[in-house]
């Protein structure tokens, strides 16, 4: 079907000649009709006048004809999905978008309450294709409305590029609405300037500057799937998740005929979940990747610490590499290639290297597909495919500096893993990850989830930071014990005292230019047992829930946080006058350190699975050890109390490296 109809639209380019035009025309609506009229049953079933009247319409405009025949040849399987609970859920957050101002909680709550309406989504719901509602009057003033941008505003842009970024009327899977025009309405003022004398194609740079501006900088992080806003009411949209976003983005950027689209990842290569992004052509060969509220430039930037292992950037005509997974229905595969509207886009953004890996587990399992997957929390997570070629696969363009692994599904959707884990590193080897049992070492570890780097610049806010006693509550004979130095990890470090005599008020004075950004502080006697304070103080002008009282709460999730910089403290009453042996102080956490009191698990990839290796409490030392862990393995540790983000690391160096 779609083959049929991407021929044509490729015979189409050729010629430019009437007779021949006219002759085209003619065959292209005949396969318009075959196309439809041999569809699955309950599929796609178009009135086929519909699209006739469109190929009518432009059948004396070569341009907007190719145009035309390139929506329709892409077409099929675009859909939308709608229920009662979906559309009870559209008009909820409508009406939440539009009323009294709230809270980023407050919107948070409203979405978890709107999504109890489509618990299962999108599985009991219709789905409503658009060569099922698409009218001809639709279709015909997007075209027209697209064509005119286009040739307005970047006409130095390929007619190829303009049909793939410019002129589809749907980004995903979101309900059809007329939205060009009110994204044009809605803005036209802001950027008109830009459009009032010579044409210059560096006004891209401005016009984005002028969009991307002025939007709610939070995001919703919905548990379960939710049905996608049409791109009108991404308008009036007022806390959405990085998908709403970028739709939105690439809708007002296509109003203006900016060509631009969505890149994703599945997963990233050292975090949990997925992302996605817009990207801005400037050119035909040129993008910017962007969100919202962004310079340009800076999107990754601002992610520097996050791995890209694999980048696919959507498109609206079907790819045809795509076609043989994402139409297999003899294997279980994953939602995110059951689609063919994309192509891999990772090596314009990393390093990567073509990779064939061995297949040594697992050989019973009977598919052809093969994944390659990265580590989330808890799971191993496909981001490619490939055909298996019997007990080797092959991936191209592969993002480096990350751990991956081989799995497979079976037709009831459970995986395996059929290779052994392998870090691709940073100049393209790969390194199996098999335990050598015969050579071991003991490992010090400090934490369980690897530094962000708004992590590091916690760490550094405590350097220079005073520890002062007092038997005044006002301080006023106070004495400095010591200064805090080299925070260089977020944990808990330890700072031995020596001074002289017993005081009943202990202060934490932030350095200059701090705005405190303290988890917790530990106070210990003489005889090394922890201090009880009976009353908690500290400066003022904190932010809402970060009060210096929490400073001393014993819950490293909790943190002191002053609005201003400068002239932060957090103090403590003990019982009775004491002599401080020890202090322990830890930075603004993501409570990814060892915490006292908490039991940690060391575990071992070998053989296809998680084996424990060992088992700890946590004391008020500052890391753990382990003994007898073997050389060249992927480990984990991972906290049994409390907590859910684990990473993966190996030990290299006498340190914890992170993948």
């Amino acid at each position: 079907m779609m083959k049929e109809l991407s021929l044509i639209a490729r015979l189409l380019v050729l010629s430019m000649s009437m007779s021949w035009f006219l002759t085209a025309y003619s065959q292209t609506v005949h396969s318009c009709n075959t196309v439809i009229s041999e569809s699955s049953p309950g599929e796609y079933h178009s009135d086929k006048k519909n699209l006739e009247a469109v190929l009518e319409h432009y059948r004396h405009d070569s341009q907007k004809y190719k145009a035309a025949v390139f929506l329709i040849s892409n077409m099929a399987g675009c859909c939308s999905y709608n229920s009662p609970g979906v559309q009870q859920f559209y008009e909820t957050m409508h009406s939440v978008f539009t009323g009294p101002p709230r809270s980023n909680d407050e919107f948070r709550t409203e979405y978890a309450k709107a999504s109890s309406s489509i618990p299962l989504f999108p599985e009991q719901c219709d789905t409503v294709y658009d060569t099922e509602t698409i009218t001809s009057e639709y279709l015909i003033e997007d075209i027209d409305k697209a064509y005119e941008m286009w040739q307005k505003y970047s006409r130095h842009i390929s007619f190829d590029n303009f049909c793939e970024y410019i002129l589809p009327y749907r980004i995903g899977n979101e309900p059809l609405s007329e939205w060009r025009n009110t994204y044009y309405d809605r803005y036209i003022n802001n950027i008109s300037q830009y459009y009032s004398k010579q044409f210059n194609y560096y006004f891209v740079y401005s016009i984005y500057n002028r969009l991307n501006q002025g939007f709610n900088g939070d995001v919703y992080y919905p548990n379960t799937d939710l049905p996608e806003f049409s791109l009108k009411e991404l308008l009036s949209m007022q806390l959405g998740n990085c998908g709403s976003y970028s739709s939105r983005s690439v809708a007002q950027l296509r109003a203006f005929g900016i060509p631009s689209t969505i890149d994703y990842i599945p997963a990233w290569g050292n975090r949990s979940m997925g992302h996605s992004w817009t990207v801005m052509f400037v050119n035909d060969s040129y993008t910017i990747p962007f969100g919202i509220n962004e310079q340009i430039g800076s999107h990754f930037s601002d992610r520097a610490e996050l791995v890209l292992p694999k980048v696919y950037r959507t498109t609206f005509s079907d790819q045809e590499w795509l076609n043989d997974i994402s139409h297999d229905q003899t294997e279980y595969i994953p939602q995110e290639f059951r689609t063919n509207k994309y192509i891999d886009v990772t090596d314009l953004y990393v390093s990567t290297s073509d990779i064939t890996i061995d297949l040594t587990l697992h050989n019973e399992i009977d598919v052809k597909w093969v994944y390659l997957s990265t580590f989330n929390n808890h799971s191993w997570v496909p981001v490619a495919f490939a055909r298996r070629n019997g007990n080797k696969a092959y991936f191209p363009k592969v993002g480096r500096s990350t751990a991956y692994m081989v799995t497979a599904i079976d037709r009831n959707g459970k995986q395996y893993p059929v290779s052994v884990p392998f870090i691709l590193d940073g100049e393209g080897h790969v390194r199996y990850m098999i335990p050598d049992r015969a050579h071991s070492h003991s490992i010090k570890v400090f934490r369980k989830y690897h530094e962000s780097d708004v992590l590091h610049e916690y760490n550094h806010q405590l350097e220079g930071g005073r520890l002062v006693v007092s038997n005044d509550r006002d301080f006023k004979d106070s004495v400095i014990i010591d200064t805090v130095e080299n925070i260089k990890e977020n944990r808990f470090h330890t700072i031995k005292l020596n001074y002289q005599g017993k005081y009943k008020y202990f202060k934490y004075l932030c350095a200059d230019y701090s705005h405190g950004n303290i988890a917790e502080i530990q106070l210990f006697d003489e005889n090394g047992r922890l201090l009880t304070p009976i009353d908690r103080f500290g400066g003022a002008c904190a932010w809402e829930e970060h009060s210096a009282e929490k400073v001393f709460d014993g819950n490293i999730l909790t943190t002191y946080s002053r609005i201003s910089p400068n002239e932060a403290w957090a103090a403590v009453e003990l019982e009775q006058p004491t002599h401080i042996s020890k202090v322990r102080i830890h930075p603004r956490s993501d409570g990814n350190s060892i915490n006292s009191g908490d039991v940690y698990q060391l575990l071992i990839w070998d053989r296809g699975q998680w084996f424990l290796l060992g088992q700890q409490k946590a004391g008020y030392d500052d890391c753990l050890t382990f003994e007898n862990v073997p050389d060249n393995a992927l480990l984990l540790l991972h906290d049994a109390t409390q907590g859910h983000e684990d990473r993966l690391f190996t030990y290299e160096s006498g340190k914890q490296v992170w993948w």
